[in-house]
């Protein structure tokens, strides 16, 4: 991947990471302060209406930077192709046209529907830390405040090692609301750049493209180093880019990208 692109996914990425790690303070605040105030049902209420407002704040941030930042750098991948097109002596002409815009949207809906998935989860976590919070305040009306607070610390405790904001996603791999979210947000950038790039570079009948390479390649994208990639499927001879991703080529967190290759002048 080219330091520009790097840096670009990083930059949006940092944005959205910063979002989510503000609002797991927040809820971890907001649940700290719920259960140290005491066996009152009231507080417990409060505490969920609060984490409540937070959780939709993040929903909105979450739409508003996926129709914001997967636009923009899609729109960057279509220069980058621009810039090569030009490189390799193809006239390049034309704005952004409705087939990049309708791609752009579809990309920034599909980021907000998985970063909607967890806020949603997160959600459905603090309502069960509320339910077992406030059944334990029930209790502390009848077995007295102490016992309220010795519970109340188990609870603390318990959240501290299992994490509220904590989850597994369904290959079993286990998330919190910042690293999700920061996964989420590379993933879907770099794949919007190169989506950019890829639709730009086959509105002009270029269909081959070239994986860049960096050190310490994973396991999984070492083979496809450098190698060269039909966008389509058209040119005979060359392995696809839905063949590369079938083999884990850009998967979640991938910093690969992919440029025009033209053999005459290679």
């Amino acid at each position: 991947m080219s330091t520009s692109i790097r840096k670009l996914t990083d930059e949006e990425a940092g944005r959205l990471f910063q979002l989510y790690g503000d609002a797991e303070r927040e809820i971890l605040n907001e649940l700290n302060r719920g259960l140290l105030k005491g066996n009152e049902v009231r507080y417990l209420q409060t505490m969920l209406q609060n984490v409540q407002s937070i959780l939709e704040d993040l929903s909105t941030g979450s739409n508003e930077w996926c129709q914001d930042a997967i636009p923009w750098v899609y729109t960057d991948g279509v220069k980058t192709a621009e810039t090569q097109l030009a490189g390799a002596g193809i006239a390049v002409s034309g704005g952004f046209g409705a087939i990049h815009q309708q791609a752009a949207q579809v990309l920034a809906e599909s980021a907000y529907n998985r970063l909607k998935d967890v806020v949603q989860f997160i959600g459905r976590r603090v309502q069960d830390v509320y339910r077992e919070v406030a059944m334990e305040a029930v209790r502390g009306t009848v077995i007295g405040y102490k016992t309220w607070q010795q519970a109340s610390r188990r609870i603390l405790d318990d959240l501290a090692e299992r994490g509220v904001t904590g989850f597994k996603d369904s290959k079993g791999k286990h998330w919190n609301m910042r690293t999700y979210a920061e996964m989420v947000a590379r993933t879907t950038t770099m794949e919007a750049h190169l989506q950019g790039t890829a639709n730009r570079l086959l509105e002009y009948e270029q269909d081959l493209v070239k994986v860049t390479t960096h050190v310490n390649p994973c396991k999984w994208c070492e083979p496809w180093q450098g190698k060269i990639l039909s966008l389509t499927g058209r040119s005979e001879g060359y392995p696809t880019i839905a063949e590369a991703k079938a083999k884990k080529l850009f998967h979640p967190n991938c910093r690969h990208a992919f440029g025009l290759y033209v053999p005459e002048l290679a």
